[in-house]
């Protein structure tokens, strides 16, 4: 029988849609990675789905001048209205602005995904990190910035890599397809060749790819399972071992 006592783990709050399978993936993983031996053990979550975002990395190439700011900052307030506490997007390159994204939130406190990544690529004691993510956040710099702020060395594909990356993402994932691993594979081993000693996955879809800790020589960190871990400390619950 669970036990009654009241908790004191504060609500997340979850801006998602960015994209759909990606959103249900990160979840799946909180609850999953969540420290519970029962239903009530586990954390109080909302999230607001708002798939008709506007591509993010089309508007940062320039493509659109359609920005997405507008429609995740509405989420994130209709999220702190819902009483949540611990604020997280599930889109590595919406946090090129994440300032404007979470402007005006005042009582929740959101979590930057780049930087946890870094802190954890860091902390494994890893040198260079190969990046792999989509055009609009390479362009933009931000988890180069996270990386570099933990005294990492940052590599990313060269063109025809990098087009085999968005191949990947929008082709595969976004599609409804199965990610094509021998393009993944390719992009990892010439990221290997440049000195890499781990890679970031560094698009929440590239997440729904499952690879192995250990991949063509490098640690692999996925940035969105970091968050998840991430976001449970944050709400006061413990991240299952």
């Amino acid at each position: 029988m669970a036990d009654s006592k009241e908790r004191t783990y504060k609500k997340l709050g979850i801006v998602g849609g960015l994209g759909p399978a990606a959103t249900a993936h990160f979840f799946s993983r909180v609850v999953d990675l969540t420290d519970a031996a029962c239903d009530q053990e586990h954390l109080d979550v909302c999230i607001v789905n708002v798939p008709r975002t506007p591509d993010r990395t089309a508007y940062i190439l320039g493509q659109s001048q359609e920005s997405f700011v507008p429609v995740v900052n509405t989420a994130a307030h209709q999220l702190e209205d819902m009483g949540c506490q611990v604020l997280c997007i599930t889109c590595v390159t919406a946090h090129s602005l994440f300032d404007q994204v979470f402007s005006g939130i005042t009582n929740a406190v959101p979590i930057h995904m780049p930087r946890a990544a870094a802190e954890e690529i860091a902390q494994a004691g890893k040198r260079r990190v190969g990046i792999m993510a989509t055009s609009g956040t390479c362009k933009t710099g931000v988890l180069q910035q996270a990386m570099e702020e933990q005294g990492l060395e940052v590599r990313l594909p060269d063109q025809r890599h990098q087009d085999m990356v968005m191949s990947v993402i929008y082709d595969d994932i976004k599609a409804g397809r199965p990610a094509d691993m021998r393009k993944f594979a390719d992009v990892c081993g010439h990221l290997r060749e440049q000195g890499c000693d781990a890679v970031v996955l560094g698009c929440t879809e590239l997440s729904l790819i499952s690879v192995p800790e250990d991949y063509a020589g490098m640690l692999v960190v996925d940035a969105m399972e970091v968050l998840a871990k991430r976001c449970i400390q944050a709400c006061g619950a413990r991240v299952r071992a």
